[in-house]
């Protein structure tokens, strides 16, 4: 087994806030996206509606932030 340096520990530790830190900003975007503005209705039948979807996707990557905040 490969003992960790506290250096490498720290950085490891760093790294993963800063991924959940981005990932519930950019989640708060798109669930904003989805909700204030007004998307023109698509063309196409079959495709989900704008809105939507940046809000099913918003949560989706916000619940993986959170899954990643309390990994640690």
């Amino acid at each position: 087994m490969s003992e960790d340096r506290p250096e490498d520990t720290a950085e490891n530790h760093q790294r993963i806030r800063l991924r959940w830190k981005v990932m519930l900003t950019l989640s708060a975007i798109l669930m904003a996206l989805g909700l204030c503005t007004d998307w023109s209705p698509a063309q196409d039948t079959g495709l989900p509606d704008t809105s939507s979807f940046l809000i099913i996707i918003g949560a989706l990557l916000g619940c993986a932030g959170l899954l990643t905040a309390t990994r640690h």
